[in-house]
């Protein structure tokens, strides 16, 4: 096993997309056998007690999952560079006041029990991978928070774990400690608020509802007619603040769309110690009992390992050892879905606290995934229900309004690609609001990652999860049954 310094490229791209800002009117909610070695092979892969895999050899059954082009969005990212910002800036005259970060924040237990909830409901049911952005989501719907009152309030703070004033000091404290990162790993964040200009003779928006979020967010209150024009100024500014790796976040305005609150974030980060060319080798994934998929595993020796009675795992930190990717596989007789099922906050903060410094083997195959899904279902799963009903939402917080206010959707569209090249990832979150009408060490540890497993990229200093996600299959790779 190679031990010099390392660098993986993982592109990690995520796109959340929140649109929260829900003004109808009057319109309801529409909407063959393998060979024993094969099989021993197999188990002592998910055992981590195997260095090397034997080959599966070949098999006629085969499932393949057809790669999708990417020319729409080549093209898109073309013409969001001709795109003219039309808008007008209704902040030029609200200066951001001087609010003072925290110089000693506190784990993120709050975010860490949200992420665990999140994860539980996107995957319940499920059988895809999984990936969203927990601070992104936290970025946008604590913009929204501060429109909020009374039980709508009430609810939004029960599922963030945090009311606005504890979210918004939070927040903006930890991205002032983002301005003090170097070039090696850079995770950058910019939040924006788009207001439809045919609206302003019926809904006011509240200057303190601004002033907050210039003061916590440096959030820019931009009016604009809400056409396709608009849709093609937006989607610019998420591309442009995703670094291009997200190049189109809304397809459409609808006809009552209010409002998008929107977070942008882009991460990019290369590892502490390189992949040599000789740690890269042909390996295999078993998404199944009775399936496999070649791929390229890189290799290496970490030196975090982390487990409890049901799984193990391990850090992989980046240059700056701030962030780190982390992975959890769980044990040979655990099924992944039954492990996440009975993951709680307390038991993930353990799992986090139980990082020990010792060697620990590792195999992280190569692999590029996309997700996309509309998050307001899980989001009233959570108990958040008052702010999609237009008989009990109440934004009066943020607005002056004849009718209602309410969140419309909550769409979450994420992207991520782990290479040995180094790890880039985005996400994109849009709040779209509407009018309404109506352990011992005995041995150096194993963990090849052959079989599905839980990922994240986080801040091992404050516990943030930047991303979190689930891994069943490899994307745009065959799979092949024995």
């Amino acid at each position: 096993m190679n031990k010099k310094t390392n660098i993986i490229r993982m592109i990690l791209l995520s796109i959340s997309l929140i649109l929260l800002l829900n003004i109808v009117a009057c319109a309801k909610k529409n909407d063959s056998s393998s060979s024993a070695s094969k099989e021993n092979d197999k188990q002592e892969n998910a055992d981590n007690n195997t260095e090397d895999s034997e080959d599966p050899g070949d098999s006629e059954d085969k499932d393949s999952k057809p790669t999708d082009s990417n020319q729409t969005q080549d093209d898109t990212r073309q013409a969001n560079k001709n795109v003219k910002d039309t808008s007008t800036d209704l902040m030029a005259d609200v200066k951001a006041q001087d609010v003072q970060p925290d110089s000693d924040l506190p784990k993120a237990d709050f975010m860490q029990k949200f992420s665990v909830e999140m994860l539980q409901n996107l995957v319940k049911d499920s059988e895809e991978n999984v990936l969203f952005s927990p601070l992104s989501i936290y970025y946008a719907l604590g913009m929204t928070q501060n429109a909020a009152a009374n039980n709508t309030l009430q609810q939004m703070t029960d599922v963030l774990h945090s009311d606005p004033a504890t979210l918004n000091q939070y927040l903006f404290s930890y991205n002032s400690l983002l301005q003090q990162q170097d070039e090696k790993v850079k995770l950058n964040l910019a939040n924006s608020i788009w207001f439809n200009e045919e609206k302003a003779d019926r809904i006011q928006v509240k200057p303190d509802f601004l002033q907050t979020n210039a003061d916590y967010y440096s959030a820019a209150l931009r009016e604009l007619k809400f056409d396709d024009a608009a849709k093609d100024i937006i989607n610019a500014w998420v591309n442009q603040n995703t670094n291009e790796m997200i190049p189109e976040i809304i397809d459409k305005i609808p006809e009552d769309a209010v409002m998008y609150l929107i977070n942008a974030l882009a991460f990019e980060g290369e590892w502490q110690v390189k992949y040599e060319e000789e740690d890269i080798e042909q390996g295999y994934f078993y998404p199944s009992e009775n399936t496999y998929q070649e791929v390229q595993m890189m290799n290496s020796e970490e030196n975090y390992y982390l487990a409890d009675e049901y799984a193990q795992g391990f850090l992989k930190p980046y240059k700056n050892p701030r962030y780190a990717f982390m992975a959890i596989l769980p044990n040979y007789d655990v099924k992944l879905s039954d492990y996440i099922k009975n993951l709680d906050a307390d038991a993930f903060t353990k799992l986090l606290d139980s990082v020990s410094e010792e060697p620990v083997l590792v195999g992280i195959p190569q692999f590029k995934t996309e997700y996309s899904t509309e998050l307001s279902e899980n989001l009233k799963a959570l108990g958040m229900t008052d702010a999609f009903d237009a008989d009990y939402s109440d934004f009066s917080n943020g607005f002056d309004s004849i009718n209602p206010i309410l969140i419309s959707r909550i769409l979450h569209k994420t992207f991520l690609e782990v290479d040995a090249e180094g790890t880039k990832a985005a996400a994109a979150t849009a709040v779209e609001m509407k009018e309404e009408t109506a352990i011992e060490i005995p041995e150096e540890k194993t963990v090849y990652l052959t079989n599905p497993f839980l990922y994240f990229i986080i801040d091992t200093e404050l516990q943030v999860p930047i991303f979190v996600g689930q891994m069943l299959e490899i994307d745009d790779v065959e799979v092949v049954a024995f």
